[in-house]
């Protein structure tokens, strides 16, 4: 009888231990958070969730990419006038939103953004961005990357409802959000009030703690299992004794 629970536990220990070998690294989920305040004083925090991967149209595009769901917890904390969650995302709370990624490019003229208009029509231009954002941090006329963000309850619009600004040339970021969680200062805009000063400057707070290596939920297992056997082998010997 000794034998056939002991056998049970070592099996047991054993198929845990594989599973949690088997476990895929992606299990060590990451959100990077990003909090500060608008230029007009709303306080804006919102996670990127670093563990989606890219789906189409930006899966086997070397220049654009698009991750459903990425944006989450996106809050402004402060009502100030137009600019609130309702107004920016549709509804409060926020739902999640889709990230499309991609170089930010300018017309034939080399001012005017493509694809980017703000309150109601007008043309956003390098020389609108440079303005309002310090030269010395970010250079709109350099190497940047765009991540435009569209919340699932948004209002139907081409537009984006919020586009933030990253200065980097490593195209590695357009198709994967693994190395995003190195990015410490964004800088980004409400296109819908962007003229009104719905743009803000804001940094990274925190990663979140990732689940622990399938490496150490194998050892801890095999902690169980042998802990197991132990106790199992010294009732023998007790039960041996007193016969």
């Amino acid at each position: 009888m000794i034998n056939n629970a002991l056998k049970k536990v070592v099996g047991v220990a054993t198929l845990m231990t594989l599973a949690a070998t088997m476990m895929p690294d992606a299990a060590q989920a990451q959100r990077a958070r990003y909090s500060g305040a608008s230029m007009n004083g709303p306080v804006v925090t919102f996670d990127v969730n670093t563990t989606v991967t890219e789906s189409l149209p930006g899966l086997g595009n070397d220049n654009l990419g698009y991750f459903p769901g990425a944006i989450q917890n996106f809050n402004i904390t402060l009502d100030n006038f137009s600019i609130n969650n309702s107004a920016i995302c549709g509804q409060d709370p926020c739902p999640l939103g889709n990230l499309t990624v991609r170089r930010l490019t300018t017309e034939a003229d080399g001012n005017t953004i493509s694809d980017l208009n703000i309150d109601g029509g007008s043309d956003v231009t390098v020389g609108f961005l440079q303005d309002f954002f310090d030269q010395s941090e970010i250079n709109f006329s350099g190497n940047v990357l765009r991540y435009d963000v569209s919340f699932l309850a948004g209002t139907a619009s081409n537009q984006p409802d919020v586009v933030w600004f990253i200065q980097s040339d490593d195209s590695r970021l357009i198709n994967n959000l693994t190395g995003f969680d190195g990015i410490n200062r964004i800088f980004g805009i409400f296109p819908s009030q962007a003229s009104g000063g719905g743009t803000f400057a804001i940094n990274q707070q925190n990663n979140s703690q990732p689940v622990p290596e399938p490496s150490t939920v194998a050892a801890s297992l095999l902690s169980v299992g042998a802990l197991g056997m132990r106790s199992l082998l010294q009732h023998r010997k007790h039960l041996k004794k007193q016969s």
